[in-house]
């Protein structure tokens, strides 16, 4: 299913409006406090716009730049306002791409066969405006937002969705990047976990992909 969604209460949706650039949701982690954590490349707009439109925005409860790039960069977003990506969630869809360009919000998601695929069109529109269905493909199996295909699946398939969700956190806010983006505290912040809880996560997960990648050769 494909949908495009002109709500500007979601931020990515407005920011791309009146910065007159591209969003595009890169991973997403829904907090234990109700909040999402949220990364998003944009394309096309300094990155000094960007978060002063993130300062302004009711939803936003704190975003900051990650990885600048040549006109735009990597944001982390913590979000408490309304989202397209929760409303597939609770509707039972999977999100597959979520962007946004010039004001209007490109949403793929894929819909299990146990679920009504008019039961998630109706959840979706009563909870965002300006919504539209443009696409309805019959598809084999759909590759959600933060699955990646071929041997990247083989090496995560031993952890945990924490453990993922930990471990690709990590890596889009800097923290294996050399001088170090984030640190550990500021990840374990933006997840609402303590920062051991972080440590701890990180590195069994780290453990397990090289225990994948090495067929847990031991060196010793």
């Amino acid at each position: 299913m494909e949908f495009e969604v002109r709500d500007r209460d979601c931020f990515f949706i407005e920011a791309s409006g009146v910065a007159g650039c591209r969003v595009r949701l890169e991973h997403l982690v829904r907090r234990s406090d109700g909040k999402l954590l949220e990364y998003f490349t944009v394309d096309g707009a300094p990155t000094d716009r960007v978060l002063s439109l993130a300062a302004d925005a009711p939803g936003i409860v704190d975003a900051r730049l990650v990885n600048r790039g040549v006109d735009g960069g990597l944001f982390e977003f913590v979000v408490s306002g309304p989202c397209v990506t929760t409303t597939l969630a609770d509707s039972g869809a999977i999100a597959r791409s979520v962007a946004a360009e010039d004001g209007v919000g490109h949403v793929v998601a894929s819909v299990p066969p146990h679920v009504d695929v008019r039961s998630v069109v109706e959840t979706f529109r009563d909870r965002h405006a300006c919504v539209d269905l443009v696409a309805r493909r019959d598809a084999d199996r759909e590759v959600p937002v933060r699955t990646k295909s071929g041997g990247r699946v083989a090496l995560t398939e031993s952890l945990t969705e924490k453990q993922q969700e930990v471990l690709r956190t990590a890596y889009l806010g800097g923290y294996f990047a050399w001088p170090r983006k984030s640190t550990a505290e500021e990840c374990a912040e933006a997840l609402g976990i303590a920062q051991p809880t972080f440590s701890q996560h990180v590195r069994v997960a780290q453990e397990k992909v090289f225990d994948e990648l090495f067929d847990g050769t031991d060196s010793g």
